[in-house]
């Protein structure tokens, strides 16, 4: 543990304000990815509304991060952070507004342009990471951006759990997202203390994009990104709906289990590079993405047995086994999709890499209100992510060998 707590202190210090700065919205974003479908459900909207105006926020960052990906190589990236630190605590308590007072057509404006302003940072963050962080301590500050997500999430739940339990008229899910929305603009004083960073020369020319990039190396890299982008936009944002309308568990209760699996989930992430010198890249990719679907499986079958009171504390069980083994593999699969591609690939691979994350989420969420509009059952649906996410693992445990092979030679 002293080591690890070592390489992490050796990160530098403008890749530690962009972390930390992007930690803020991101405590904004899993807010509204776990809290926010509960809060319209609280306020008279069904699944099928609830996953139509979510679907704007993902076409928002479809549309803008793979633009950006040709346009941020050879610029600085500070000022993308920055406008993400501004805009998205704003747009999300115009959001929260809306939906108290029902304007749906303020509520998908808002969603979409909260989406265009997160793909700022979400296409932005990892190509300054490789930019600006030493090579020996590259996979710490992946993994540490990785964990910023989960991080968000604990802080967010026990925020939403406790004042919850403390006084649930006062602190309910409108009055703790608006709060969360306010405390995000703390991000800007960590951008303001960003001070110079490495910018590469080469700009990208639209006349010349078909020769400056190594397309069908990309095209392999982001066949796994688009299986598990589809998959996870089946569950991930539904999973607060799985527990509520299957388990019948609350809004306070699901924010403390989520926080409890984030903790998980922070502690296994700063853990991976340790877990990947000692074990190798390949075997760690492959056997906690096996597990982590199979913990998945384990959660969807509780829809089956929700008549017994035990097949909540499984389908609880099965979550927190699920979501930190899922997580932690996050930076692996991406520094080895990152360095995979090569130098001249990476701004653009991030983008796109963002672009499908968000892109499998946003027709994922219209995919989900057709299931659900046909009655299909949550658990039919977590099976199918299963399968998305199994054919993934193939993929990454294939090129991480490929890439090992390559490295040797």
């Amino acid at each position: 543990m002293i080591n690890i707590h070592k390489d992490y202190l050796a990160l530098k210090k403008n890749v530690l304000y962009a972390i930390i700065a992007e930690f803020f919205i991101q405590l904004i974003s899993t807010s509204l990815l776990y809290i926010l479908p509960l809060y319209m459900r609280s306020a008279g909207y069904t699944d099928v509304q609830i996953a139509g105006h979510i679907s704007f926020r993902f076409l928002g960052v479809l549309l803008t991060t793979l633009p950006l990906g040709f346009f941020i190589k050879g610029r600085k990236l500070k000022w993308f952070f920055t406008a993400t630190g501004i805009f998205i605590p704003l747009l999300t308590i115009t959001c929260i507004v809306a939906i108290a007072y029902h304007m749906d057509w303020l509520i998908s404006c808002s969603q979409f342009m909260y989406g265009v302003f997160y793909a700022f940072t979400s296409a932005a963050i990892l190509p300054f990471i490789v930019r600006n962080e030493k090579s020996e301590t590259q996979t710490e500050a992946i993994a540490l951006h990785f964990a910023v997500w989960s991080l968000g999430a604990v802080i967010s739940g026990c925020m939403v759990g406790v004042l919850n339990l403390v006084n649930p008229h006062l602190f309910n899910e409108r009055n703790v997202l608006i709060l969360i929305g306010l405390i995000g603009f703390a991000n800007l004083y960590f951008l303001f203390n960003i001070k110079e960073e490495y910018v590469p020369e080469v700009k990208s020319r639209i006349r010349t994009l078909h020769k400056e990039f190594d397309w069908k190396i990309i095209g392999y890299v982001l066949v796994p990104n688009i299986l598990i982008g589809i998959g996870a936009g089946l569950a991930i944002p539904f999973i607060g709906l799985f527990f509520a309308n299957v388990h019948g568990m609350t809004t306070g209760g699901f924010a403390l289990v989520t926080s409890f699996t984030s903790v998980l989930v922070v502690g296994a992430t700063l853990y991976i590079p340790t877990l990947k010198r000692r074990f190798g890249m390949q075997w760690a990719i492959a056997n906690i993405q096996v597990t982590a679907i199979i913990a998945l499986v384990i959660l969807a079958s509780t829809q089956y047995i929700n008549m017994y009171s035990f097949a909540v504390v499984l389908a609880v069980c099965a979550y927190c086994i699920r979501n930190p083994l899922m997580n932690m593999v996050g930076p692996l699969t991406s520094e080895l999709s990152m360095n995979y591609v090569g130098e001249n690939n990476q701004e653009i691979l991030s983008a796109l890499m963002s672009a499908i994350s968000s892109g499998g989420y946003f027709f994922s969420a219209i995919l989900f209100k057709k299931l659900r509009e046909h009655d299909m059952s949550y658990a039919a649906i977590f099976y199918v992510t299963a399968g998305f996410y199994f054919i993934a693992a193939f993929f990454y445990y294939s090129m991480s060998g490929r890439y090992q092979r390559r490295q040797a030679a």
